[in-house]
């Protein structure tokens, strides 16, 4: 099944006032072959950046974000049962999320303090456990 050519949504973060993103303009994440990781070294500017990743259903993608301070990170995406936010943090930090379904997740990356700040993101996907 073809995906919509766009997929338009607000993203209201309390540090960034209203954000609209395309899957043709979030920076596509893919990890080298045979890694399940990839560091993302990157400036969030005045307004954030996003970025796109395709997962399976059963993975947990796993986000550290650093600085802890005066950034926020939030994960959303389009599913068969609409469109959910996963996670919504207003600073740095270690996150994880499960998933339900395969897909395209939208991570977004911004200030807090309307400022462009430096950022290392760091994302994993695990097998999803039972707990």
């Amino acid at each position: 099944m073809l995906k919509k050519l766009l997929i338009t949504f607000a993203v209201t973060f309390i540090f960034g006032g209203i954000h609209t993103v395309s899957a043709e303009t979030g920076e596509r994440i893919q990890f080298a072959k045979g890694k399940s990781s990839t560091v993302i070294k990157g400036v969030t500017g005045r307004d954030g950046v996003t970025y796109i990743i395709r997962a399976k259903s059963g993975q947990n993608l796993v986000f550290n974000l650093k600085p802890t301070s005066n950034v926020g990170i939030k994960v959303e995406t389009d599913g068969k049962y609409g469109h959910a936010v996963l996670l919504r943090e207003e600073r740095g930090g270690t996150y994880g999320v499960g998933l339900d379904e395969t897909g395209d997740y939208t991570i977004f990356i911004g200030s807090t303090n309307h400022k462009s700040i430096p950022f290392t993101l760091t994302v994993k996907t695990t097998k999803l456990t039972d707990i």
